[in-house]
């Protein structure tokens, strides 16, 4: 008979267990606040956005513009430096050669130009005004000769053919002589004209070719293109470095007036208008505000970049970046810093943080 109670005594049991279990498993698990409250909007009408804090010059990265091996790194992060300053520099030593090369050949240009401006050489014109009175000399003696022959072949002593003689070795020593005047005058004339021009021609190449190689080596050097501070050094003396695009050397920025480049969502810019109040939060920091001033709207609508992976994100999703200005900070921030942003929509900057409206969005990074 026992056989009969053993069945509906472990239905029983079981019955009791599985509703102890249930009662366990569903019982409601007490509230735990959140380790950082999340930044709340102060305004009864908000557009919200992602903020990122950035200088008011924008990050500036800065590379170099020709391959070459890293010899020497001027400045350190967080370093103040102004507009032309040296930041680094390449090995230089190919590019001074060839500037040694190119200054010898300038020389020789000039050189050769110099001499071409500088003839008749002093110690050339005696000679060759010697030469024209030999020249001279030899005329008369052959036009004395010639007369004499004309005289006698008169009175019938000489022949014909010696007077003809006579008269063509008169003929070819005035030839001598014009040739040696000639001669005379274009040494004493100097150069010729349009070799000097080449010469001149010659010297301007070659200061070209000095001023080109005085560039390459200046390319070497890479300056600061503005007035601001270092805010990434990520290159090392000896490395080689390229000129591969999007991977810079240094970051500089104007950090004396920090910016913050809101991104406002494609469906709140029908709320939205340029100039509209707002304030900032930074991340972990609710409590302290940060006053900002409107700078100016770019105006492209883009697609957004910083994507959070949520599942109710759209990654076709569009903003529009919106630049305001942080009004002399409290709290400490840093450039690239995000932080979550709330506009006024209403205009209105005068209504109270305490007096939040119950329609509040939480930010979506």
């Amino acid at each position: 008979m026992n056989r009969h109670f053993i069945l509906p005594i472990l239905a029983t049991v079981a019955v009791t267990f599985m509703t102890w279990h249930v009662i366990r498993t569903n019982r409601m698990e007490p509230m735990v606040p959140p380790p950082v409250q999340p930044s709340r909007t102060p305004y009864q009408h908000t557009i919200a956005g992602a903020g990122l804090i950035e200088p008011r010059s924008e990050n500036i990265e800065v590379a170099a513009v020709v391959p070459g091996t890293v010899q020497e790194i001027r400045v350190r992060v967080g370093q103040r430096v102004a507009e032309g300053e040296i930041l680094f520099r390449l090995d230089d030593r190919q590019r001074q050669a060839d500037l040694a090369v190119q200054r010898a050949r300038l020389a020789e240009a000039e050189a050769q130009l110099q001499k071409l401006q500088q003839m008749p050489r002093p110690e050339d014109v005696p000679p060759s005004e010697a030469n024209v009175q030999k020249a001279q000399a030899d005329v008369e003696a052959q036009q004395d000769l010639f007369n004499r022959a004309e005289e006698l072949v008169a009175k019938k002593i000489w022949t014909e053919q010696e007077r003809v003689q006579r008269r063509l070795a008169l003929l070819s020593s005035k030839a001598i002589l014009a040739q040696a005047e000639a001669e005379d005058a274009r040494l004493k004339a100097g150069a010729w004209q349009a070799d000097v021009e080449i010469a001149r021609a010659k010297v301007e190449q070659a200061k070209e070719a000095v001023t080109q190689a005085e560039v390459e080596i200046d390319r070497l050097i890479v300056r600061a293109p503005i007035t601001g501070t270092v805010l990434k050094v990520d290159v090392r003396p000896g490395e080689y470095v390229g000129t591969p695009p999007g991977q810079p050397l240094i970051v500089l920025g104007d950090i004396e007036v920090l910016h913050v480049r809101v991104d406002i969502d494609e469906n709140d810019l029908p709320r939205f208008r340029p100039g509209l109040p707002g304030r900032g939060y930074v991340r972990g920091d609710a409590a302290t505000p940060l006053p900002m001033q409107f700078v100016r709207v770019e105006p492209f609508v883009e697609p957004k970049r910083s994507l959070t992976n949520a599942g109710t994100e759209r990654v076709d999703t569009r903003v529009l970046q919106v630049i305001y200005a942080l009004e002399s900070p409290t709290s400490t921030v840093y450039v690239g810093q995000q932080i979550d942003v709330f506009l006024n929509a209403t205009g209105n900057e005068s209504r109270p943080a305490t007096e939040a409206a119950p329609e509040q969005r939480l930010v979506i990074q």
